[in-house]
């Protein structure tokens, strides 16, 4: 009997001390948190106004890693282009340094078109009879062609095998080759250049190549 009246004094006591407590760290908070658990408006706002700077810098860090990845692909599509109109030239001479002596001449004149100052564009794909080389005009060379139902870059004037003249919805897009040719250091050499200008968004780039050509039988 006398334990349990001592069991229960002893946690009346422990209640009161519990209760004291409570109110001592009452007395220690805003007035605000005494009457609610909520967030006033100054907070609310504080807390949105992070959100949105935390938001902010995450579509901004994906919007600027999205244009990077574009303009590295048009970057490597350039220089494939470059690349692929100073192999076929490549290839052509060593095509017709297999006829013997005398063909460098005869090679060169090919390429007539490439040794003018508007220079030429090189297709070498084409299925067009005489469309392998030609000359750019006075205003500049013609934009090259897409065509994305199988990605292939081409000239909307020309036609191409499995492809046709105006098939899988073409477009042209802001790549434009130059290709200009001339004498090296001395007969048995040419210089070849090759360069590309485009837009990523508002910014033109461009990019350049050359590449030297001899006389094999000189």
């Amino acid at each position: 009997m006398l334990r349990l009246l001592y069991n229960h004094l002893f946690l009346n006591e422990q209640r009161n001390s519990m209760k004291k407590i409570f109110k001592q760290a009452q007395k220690g908070l805003p007035s605000h948190c005494e009457a609610s658990g909520g967030f006033t408006l100054i907070e609310t706002l504080i807390a949105i106004f992070i959100l949105t700077l935390t938001v902010g810098g995450l579509l901004t860090l994906a919007a600027g890693g999205y244009f990077s990845v574009r303009y590295a692909r048009n970057q490597i599509v350039a220089d494939n282009l470059i690349q692929e109109s100073l192999e076929y030239i490549r290839n052509t001479r060593d095509g017709a340094a297999q006829a013997g002596s005398g063909f460098w001449q005869t090679w060169q004149n090919q390429y007539t078109s490439c040794q003018t100052s508007s220079g030429c564009i090189i297709d070498p794909y084409t299925t067009t009879a005489n469309a392998h080389v030609q000359a750019c005009p006075s205003s500049g060379c013609p934009a090259i062609t897409f065509w994305p139902s199988v990605g292939f870059y081409g000239y909307k004037t020309h036609s191409y095998a499995n492809i046709g003249q105006g098939g899988s919805s073409p477009y042209d897009t802001s790549y434009i080759r130059t290709v200009t040719m001339k004498a090296g250091s001395n007969p048995d050499e040419v210089v070849v250049t090759a360069s590309m200008t485009w837009f990523n968004g508002s910014s033109q780039k461009s990019a350049s190549q050359s590449i030297l050509l001899a006389n094999w039988n000189f």
